[in-house]
């Protein structure tokens, strides 16, 4: 009786270079609610990066820029100007925006009008902190976000809840915690 013989190929992987922009949001504790805990009891860092450096340690490059750290809410045109100009200046194709749930669409809308030859961009976010919580949708929404980019063709996207949707296709739902 043969053995049978396994072969192992080494294939280059190609590593994908991934623009993170963040404009604040609950999923980095720019909440007010959850900003306080954080200050005043947890001190977790809970930044994106590192949660990729130390938790995720990814496949992938990314570069990371603030455009704003506020709640959604809070968010106006000359914030969503400024997000426009770092995803224009951006030499990536791949755009990842970190955004607050409560005006994410509008922001979707906003950068869609803009049209921008060439460019994968996905908006994600969180209902719960990425960090200090067990039951956070973070870091689903985020890997859900990365590895939608493969196969979409150049445009603006919202990716919440395991969906990836166009900017006037989804709400978001309150009632239930979820983009529909």
């Amino acid at each position: 009786m043969a053995i049978p013989v396994y072969r192992c190929y080494h294939i280059a992987m190609i590593k994908q270079q991934i623009h993170l922009i963040k404009m604040g949001g609950t999923i980095e504790f720019i909440d007010s609610a959850y900003d306080a805990i954080n200050r005043e009891m947890l001190k977790l860092d809970t930044t994106i990066e590192t949660y990729f450096n130390n938790i995720i340690k990814p496949h992938f490059d990314f570069t990371s820029d603030i455009v704003t750290d506020k709640d959604s809410r809070d968010i106006d045109v000359e914030d969503r100007e400024r997000l426009a100009s770092a995803i224009s200046a951006s030499e990536c194709s791949d755009i990842l925006v970190t955004h607050g749930t409560f005006t994410m669409r509008e922001t979707a809308e906003f950068l869609d009008q803009k049209g921008f030859e060439g460019k994968k961009i996905i908006l994600t976010g969180s209902m719960i902190p990425m960090v200090g919580f067990a039951a956070s949708d973070a870091g689903f929404n985020l890997g859900f976000a990365i590895a939608s980019f493969s196969s979409l063709e150049a445009g603006v996207y919202l990716s919440m809840n395991g969906g990836l949707f166009r900017s006037n296709e989804v709400t978001k739902n309150e009632d239930i915690f979820r983009f529909e």
